[in-house]
């Protein structure tokens, strides 16, 4: 989806959340599948405007996508992945007429008629701080219902077929006087299937769906973090009676790491490095995402400065490249000195004691400080 959200809802980019729900409830209606049956594109703009709402009716969401635009979204960011467009509908025109909306348009058990969807299911994927920055491939174990292979879904015994419901003369759905309007209902004893089983599948016992635990693999791109959530289509529930299955939104979790910091694409660490090393400049080697970089200190470094390593950073959702990896390089205070180092320590002190630094404070304090962390 490349066209603009707010363009798509037909509202400003600064529009209250009441407008944005306002002109998506108009929208949903006139693009309803329901309402034009058999136009594709009509289905198309409405799976569109139903994405486009349930971003910029969430908060956190739209600020995600104010800030990033739709890549935001492409992997489920931080915010996660696309919910099933008739699932919004129905939220949407809950409550008060919601009933009577949701019945008119074959949303009581499913579409009226047609088989139902299974259900969407949710995995909570942990994984290591550098899994989640460098990107894993997963096995995962779902626990999940699946169309019986004996009935094929059916839920009738083989070599049995099903018959049509008696109740609603296979239309999946009834009418009943509401008022000034004729409203259509999912009928209550096929629940809209418009067929009823005479013989049980013995697999089954008659629904189509056996339980079963099924390995999945997942592909998690190098750059999530904790909350995000990817979706994998189709991996979800099946629908009962052979309808289509629902989808799997596999949410992770991040360890923390032992010395990584991350914020946002950016990681931090501390490296600790002695007082001569500062005073003098060296060579040393740190620790990044991919292994290890080299880092020149400068002579006469303080204490606590921050080197960036430009791009070891984190890879981003989009593609864009990846963040930094800032450095902070910070004095080990050295420990149980023998009485021969703290001698020369306490003689180089000396030689020190009569410069004073700017603002009246003499070297030898600020060395002193130099070494309380």
């Amino acid at each position: 989806m490349s066209q603009d959200y707010y363009e798509l809802l037909g509202v400003s980019r600064d529009a209250s959340l009441d407008e944005i729900k306002k002109s998506y409830r108009k929208l949903a209606v006139k693009y309803h599948p329901d309402k034009n049956p058999g136009n594709a594109e009509a289905e198309e703009k409405f799976k569109e405007i139903s994405h486009a709402y349930e971003v910029l009716s969430n908060p956190e969401k739209r600020r995600q996508y104010d800030q990033f635009g739709e890549s935001a979204f492409q992997f489920g960011g931080g915010a996660g992945g696309f919910h099933d467009p008739f699932d919004i509908f129905r939220e949407v025109f809950s409550g008060g007429f919601g009933d009577i909306f949701g019945d008119m348009f074959g949303f009581g058990s499913g579409r009226r008629g047609g088989p139902v969807r299974g259900r969407d299911l949710e995995y909570t994927l942990k994984l290591d701080f550098l899994e989640a920055a460098k990107g894993v491939h997963k096995e995962i174990k779902v626990r999940r219902y699946e169309s019986c292979r004996v009935c094929d879904g059916s839920g009738a015994k083989p070599g049995t077929s099903l018959e049509t419901c008696p109740q609603c003369n296979g239309t999946g759905s009834i009418s009943q006087s509401g008022g000034f309007f004729n409203i259509s209902r999912t009928c209550p004893a096929c629940q809209g299937s418009g067929q009823f089983v005479k013989e049980a599948c013995l697999e089954c016992g008659g629904t189509g769906r056996v339980e079963a635990i099924r390995k999945i693999k997942v592909d998690i791109p190098g750059g999530v973090d904790s909350g995000t959530r990817v979706r994998l289509s189709g991996e979800g529930e099946s629908g009962p009676k052979g309808g289509p299955s629902g989808d799997l939104y596999v949410t992770v979790s991040v360890k923390e790491h032992e010395y990584f910091t991350r914020r946002g694409y950016d990681v931090y660490n501390l490296f600790y490095v002695s007082y001569p090393q500062l005073v003098f400049g060296d060579e040393v080697e740190v620790p990044v995402i991919d292994g290890k970089v080299g880092l020149s200190i400068p002579e006469g470094t303080q204490s606590g400065r921050v080197f960036k390593l430009k791009g070891q950073g984190i890879p981003r959702l989009d593609g864009r490249g990846r963040g930094d990896h800032m450095v902070k390089v910070q004095v080990e205070t050295p420990r149980n000195l023998n009485a021969h180092q703290k001698k020369l320590l306490r003689e180089f002190e000396a030689t020190l004691g009569k410069k004073t630094a700017k603002g009246g404070k003499k070297l030898v304090d600020k060395i002193k400080e130099g070494f309380r962390f």
